[in-house]
């Protein structure tokens, strides 16, 4: 059993396919308040969470905004990983302790070449973030 077998995402995935890429994949622990990633940070993991929720911001006229909460089992910030400036675009804070699972850019990159209907899944999620953040 792989540290990845409950991500829905990649439930299209054989078992030999899940072990080798939780080769690339790795647990992190966040406590409360700690911050994941900065915005304007350079992507080079998406991660998904797997207990609890993060807090993903941005800082405008020097008030912070909230956009959203990524609540457990969801995608977190795989935006960047597929766009060509390659930079988060807000911040992503814990709000209590969390678990994630972090899959490294390049594992990423190589799985959806060889599967694209697992890219067609992360563009919908990607999509439906932009019409939500639009609608901000």
């Amino acid at each position: 059993m792989s540290i990845i077998d409950w991500i829905k995402l990649l439930s299209n995935l054989t078992e030999k396919e899940k072990e080798d890429l939780s080769l690339f994949c790795q647990e992190k622990h966040l406590k409360a308040w700690d911050v994941l990633f900065y915005d304007q940070d350079e992507a080079s993991a998406m991660y998904l969470l797997k207990e609890w929720n993060i807090e993903i911001s941005k800082i405008n006229n020097w008030k912070k905004i909230i956009l959203w909460e990524v609540s457990a089992e969801e995608i977190l910030w795989e935006m960047a990983l597929f766009w060509k400036t390659n930079k988060r675009m807000a911040t992503a804070t814990a709000k209590i302790d969390c678990e994630l699972i972090v899959i490294l850019g390049f594992s990423i990159n190589s799985l959806t070449k060889k599967y694209p209907e697992l890219l067609e899944k992360i563009k919908k999620i990607i999509n439906n973030r932009v019409i939500l953040n639009n609608n901000l």
